[in-house]
């Protein structure tokens, strides 16, 4: 079983990879560009739905959406697997980073969901679109090398989370405070022989580098 060691804001790290992490990215307080046409995107959704609707659509909240355009910034990835399309914000913020990324989102539903196809369209020559899971992480993988990341918005099985990480895939995933969640990320901290993890127990970072020492990190963001 994994042990997550508690820092705040890095102090006590003796990685020096783990405390440039914890300091320049997990809680990097300087603006970045993106951030005023994110905050503007949530100030929009916002606007126009109720505090249910958007508890509904798991909307994302704006610190977790620069801190996910933060990592995204750091790795930057070649192709991001996404699994589960929230209302687009995410994919939106990773987006941001580099023109030349390509997005592969696995979501059954996403004909249903109004409001994120909309959010996408200013996207949608650079994200390709699933209802096949394998297919999707199939695809993403064999497009890039080990520069690839991974936001899981939603309970995927616990092999494919395996899959990505023995792959070298950076995994972000939300929604920590849900159980099946919750134990999805210890399954899989569990599963790394190697690198490093960070989370606040909402969300978690993986990142599975070979030339890491394993640890785990609880912080807060």
């Amino acid at each position: 079983m994994f042990h997550l060691k508690r820092y705040s804001s890095g102090f006590g790290i003796h990685s020096p990879y783990a405390y440039q992490f914890v300091r320049n990215v997990w809680r990097q307080r300087l603006p970045y560009y993106a951030y005023g046409g994110i905050s503007q995107l949530l100030d929009t959704i916002k606007g126009s739905t109720t505090r249910q609707q958007r508890r509904e659509m798991d909307l994302i909240s704006e610190k977790e959406a620069r801190l996910l355009f933060r990592v995204t910034n750091f790795f930057n990835p070649q192709c991001i697997l996404q699994v589960g399309t929230a209302t687009g914000v995410e994919s939106i913020a990773m987006l941001e980073v580099s023109h030349k990324t390509c997005l592969y989102l696995y979501d059954p539903q996403l004909e249903q969901k109004t409001l994120a196809v909309r959010v996408l369209q200013s996207q949608v020559d650079r994200v390709e679109c699933y209802d096949d899971l394998d297919v999707a992480v199939d695809e993403m993988l064999s497009a890039t090398g080990e520069s690839s990341m991974a936001l899981i918005n939603t309970l995927v099985p616990e092999g494919v989370l395996q899959r990505l990480l023995d792959a070298g895939v950076v995994i972000m995933m939300r929604n920590l405070r849900q159980e099946a969640m919750s134990n999805l990320f210890e399954a899989a901290c569990d599963h790394m022989p190697m690198g490093q993890t960070y989370t606040n127990g909402k969300i978690a970072i993986l990142n599975p580098n070979t030339k890491l020492q394993r640890e785990d990190f609880l912080l807060w963001l």
